[in-house]
Order: C-alpha cells, then structure tokens, then sequence
C-alpha cells in the first residue's frame, strides 16, 4: 500500500508539472496522447530519486552498525539515527540528497534527449524547475533519515533484509548475557514469591503425598476447600475427603495464612495458593492448577469440582474477588506447610 502510494504522488507531481510546463519547454497538456510519455517518464525521475533514498538509508545503517556497534540503531522495525553523531547524520543526508539530484537529472536528460534543441530545455529545466525538485528530494532525504521509516520495512520482512545484522547483534547480547550474573529463581525460603511462580515453587519443595496424608493434622497447602455452616466447620482435603475443622481458621490467624481463603460463596472458601493466576477481577469461575485437581477429580466428579469454584453473584457484584486481587501482594507464604492440628 504504501509503495502504491509513492507511485501515485510520483505521478500527480508529473502531472503537474506537465501541466504547467512552459513554451520554450514545450511540454503539452497532459490529455494529448504523446503527453503522456513525458508524464510517465518524469514520475519515474521522481521515483527512483526516492527509492534510493531509501536504499541508501539502508547502506549508511549497515555501516553505521559496524562503526558503533554498542548503539540500538534498530527499533520497532524503525532505524534510530538520533543515537547517531550529528556530523554522521547531516554528512550522510548530504550524500544522499546530491545521489537523488543526480539521479534525476540523468532522468530528465533521457527525457530531454527525444526533444529537439536538449541543450537549451536541459539548461531551462535546471534554471526554472531543477530548484523546486532539488529542495523536495533534500526534504525527503531529511525526513526518511531522521524517521527511519522505510515504506518497505514491515514486520514481514524485517527480519529478511536485516537478518545478518540482527542475528550478530543477538549473537553479541547472548555472549554478554553468558558473562552477566544469571537471575535466580523463586526459592521457598523467599520472603515474597509472585503468585504465578508460587504454587510451582512450593509444589516442587513438597508435593501433595495423598498415602501419608494425616486426618488429625495437615498443611493448609492440603486443604482446598474450608466450609462453614452455622456451627459446623469442615475442611475438604486434597484426596477429596472431608474431616472436621472447628479450629482450622484459628490456627491460620495465627500463622498469618487465613487471608490466603478467598470466601467464593456464603459456605465456602478456596485456597488461593492452588488456583492458576492470573485471575480475571471479574471471574464467574475460578480455576485449580492441574495437580490439583488431579487429585481431587479422583473422588469428585468434574461438575462438583467446578461447581464449588463458582464465584457467586453477590461476590461479584460486591467485587470481592477484585479487592482480593489488589491485596494479593500483602500476603505472605511462611508457615505454609506447617501441620495444623484439627483436633
């Protein structure tokens, strides 16, 4: 599209120029047949001044990458000059606009050439006409220089026509990658651990071991569910079965773990450790990671499993699950796998 476009403004200034060509010229309106040669040849003096402006641009950037190779001069399929030196950037302008100029001119002499008495157009042309075209292919000199914006440059095809630049360029980040400090992982012993990283890090420290799981006392990390109705509080172990829980919310306010139960409806709570982030604000569901619920789906059906992650009406219309979203970066993982006694 944007070639077609540059095509097309080659031809309205050609046009134009047609139009307005004078006497001793001797350029016809641009309706008469034979008009129309000259309209085509002149956009085509105006068009391939252009094209090797762009061209250009990109001879200087190869260059320009070798000669300063620590500067980015590629960014966001633009190239960057400004990083550049100014001496380099007007000096190449420079260069570029006198190769654009003489292009044209040769253009125009071919064109010239069919005409009688060349001579005396050629020099008419460059006294009247040459001065208007010469001050438009400087701008655009200028403006494709300082932009960086190649109308063939697209995220197509980038990396084609700069694969040997970019691909030394990523060689050279690695090998200073290799010689910088790795980052470390998430560990257990972290004070604080993204949400998304926290259920793999504390999975892989301890995971669930249904066989030597205990009723009368277990980790919170074990326990998905928390249920209380009037006076009867239970929890839902991770093997699917159910055992009393009258002193579990207790215990957890003092380890400082309670917040990490997200009360989804009137009756139950979900543990937030084991559900898979990020979580939509906005949810209708929620939803366990896959060893999860695994593990239940062992004694639950899929239905009853996804039927107690409904995040009821009211919950989202009082924008619980939002608020503990937002307060999510307060909590705190220590003690997780401490053994609560249920008894």
């Amino acid at each position: 599209m944007k070639g077609l476009k540059l095509i097309a403004l080659s031809l309205l200034i050609a046009v134009l120029f047609n139009l307005i060509g004078t006497n001793e010229i001797g350029l016809k309106p641009f309706w008469p047949p034979m008009s129309w040669t000259y309209v085509f040849q002149f956009a085509l003096s105006i068009l391939l001044p252009v094209l090797l402006t762009q061209a250009l641009l990109k001879v200087f950037w190869t260059h320009w990458q070798k000669q300063y190779p620590d500067l980015k001069l590629l960014d966001n399929g633009k190239i960057n000059t400004k990083s550049l030196p100014r001496n380099k950037r007007i000096s190449a302008i420079l260069y570029t606009a006198a190769g654009s100029i003489s292009m044209h001119l040769g253009c125009m002499y071919v064109l010239f050439d069919r005409i009688d008495g060349q001579d005396k157009l050629l020099s008419i042309y460059c006294l009247y006409y040459l001065p208007w075209v010469s001050t438009g292919l400087v701008a655009n000199a200028i403006v494709v220089f300082c932009k960086g914006r190649l109308w063939w440059l697209t995220s197509e095809n980038v990396m084609v026509l700069f694969e040997k630049e970019i691909m030394a360029q990523h060689r050279l980040v690695e090998n200073n990658s290799e010689s910088a400090a790795r980052p470390q992982l998430p560990t257990v012993s972290d004070t604080y651990i993204v949400p998304g990283f926290l259920f793999d890090v504390l999975y892989h420290s301890s995971p669930f071991n249904i066989e030597n799981l205990q009723k009368d006392a277990v980790r919170m990390f074990d326990v998905p569910f928390y249920f209380s109705h009037k006076r009867k509080k239970e929890l839902m172990l991770i093997d699917g079965n159910r055992v009393d829980g009258s002193h579990f919310v207790q215990e957890l306010e003092q380890l400082g773990l309670d917040k990490w139960y997200f009360r989804i409806s009137k009756t139950c709570r979900v543990n937030m450790m084991l559900v898979r982030y990020p979580v939509d604000p906005y949810a209708t569901h929620l939803e366990f990671r896959k060893e999860v619920f695994d593990y239940l789906h062992t004694k639950m059906s899929e239905l009853e499993i996804m039927s107690l992650l409904l995040v009821t009406e009211w919950m989202r219309k009082e924008k619980k699950l939002k608020d503990f979203i937002d307060n999510l970066h307060t909590l705190r993982h220590e003690h997780w796998d401490r053994l609560i006694p249920l008894n």
